[in-house]
């Protein structure tokens, strides 16, 4: 199956540059040819982010209306739903 037509919902990555777990979450989304929406914590998102998970620390992940933390976290589920 194609990724792109198994992808339904939208992604969002709340992310920093400074941030290695940031980067391991864009490297399996990249690795899973996976379209998102990447969003600058740093920049404009952070208020976004502490609202979505009630705290201040990225990644934050959105697929859909689903809100996912954690860099392991957002990883086990990105390959358990694309892969």
């Amino acid at each position: 199956m194609d990724v792109s037509q198994q992808q339904e919902e939208a992604i969002k990555l709340y992310t920093g540059d400074y941030c290695p777990y940031c980067r391991r979450v864009k490297k399996e989304l990249d690795r899973l040819n996976l379209d998102y929406e990447q969003v600058n914590a740093d920049a404009d998102g952070r208020d976004e982010v502490i609202q979505l998970s009630g705290q201040r620390a990225i990644p934050i992940m959105t697929i859909g209306e689903e809100v996912l933390v954690d860099s392991t976290n957002i990883v086990r589920e990105l390959r358990r739903r694309y892969s």
